[in-house]
């Protein structure tokens, strides 16, 4: 693709979005563009961390190989999220690995180039750090939620994490993966996350149709054997 459209695209992307066409110019310059199939690896655990990954279209999990097959999922990458944002930043090597889950077009900027243009542009450096800080705090907030608990309060917290104040009684979540991934995310099978969830709602505490969740009663969802549970929001 030629610079100006790598250029205009980037803009496109809220990372970059607004930034003076200069500096879009200029990290375009230093970007390229790359499609990856289905189940294909777009880096391994201990590959350096020599550029930023933004996807532009798919999806990409980023996950921790553990013992067999299994997995710790950290990261479900989709439209317009980047992932390696950290250990670019730093010039560490990755920690983890990712993955497409399905057909992917992924942009890439050279750590370089990047660092660069954060030295001249305040707006560039202060999305990173905050990208970084975002996936830190979500990362703990997983942690927090497989903490020993069982699946009933795994699920509910999840669920209380995305409520938008202390006031609101009943609001709707838009998953924003696959139920399947969501599990793997709270360590569960998906099996167990479809029997909470349908648990839930014969209790008339959350209403299911396909990723669309709504909770009718914030109070009785906090009810439900949640009392060490952290609630607090969750970075949209």
């Amino acid at each position: 693709m030629p610079r100006l459209q790598l250029a205009e695209l980037l803009n496109r992307i809220g990372l970059f979005e607004s930034l003076p066409s200069e500096t879009l110019g200029r990290l375009a310059a230093g970007a390229k563009e790359i499609r990856i199939a289905r189940n294909e690896i777009v880096f391994q655990k201990g590959d350096p961390a020599d550029s930023l990954h933004v996807v532009v279209s798919g999806r990409i999990r980023i996950f921790l190989p553990l013992a067999g097959k299994a997995f710790k999922t950290l990261q479900i990458a989709g439209n317009g999220d980047s992932f390696g944002v950290a250990a670019a930043w730093l010039g560490e090597h990755h920690l983890a690995k990712a993955q497409a889950i399905k057909d992917s077009y992924l942009l890439i900027v050279e750590r370089n180039v990047l660092l660069r243009e954060t030295q001249q542009n305040c707006t560039l450096a202060t999305r990173l750090l905050n990208r970084a800080t975002e996936h830190k705090l979500s990362l703990l907030r997983d942690m927090e939620n497989c903490a020993p608990r069982s699946s009933l309060q795994r699920v509910t917290c999840y669920l209380l994490q995305h409520r938008p104040d202390e006031e609101t009684l009943d609001y709707e979540i838009l998953l924003p993966t696959t139920k399947r991934e969501i599990a793997d995310k709270l360590s569960l099978t998906h099996e167990t996350l479809s029997r909470v969830l349908h648990q839930l709602k014969d209790m008339s505490v959350i209403d299911v149709q396909g990723r669309l969740i709504r909770v009718l009663d914030s109070e009785r969802l906090l009810s439900v054997r949640l009392s060490d549970c952290p609630v607090t929001p969750a970075i949209p």
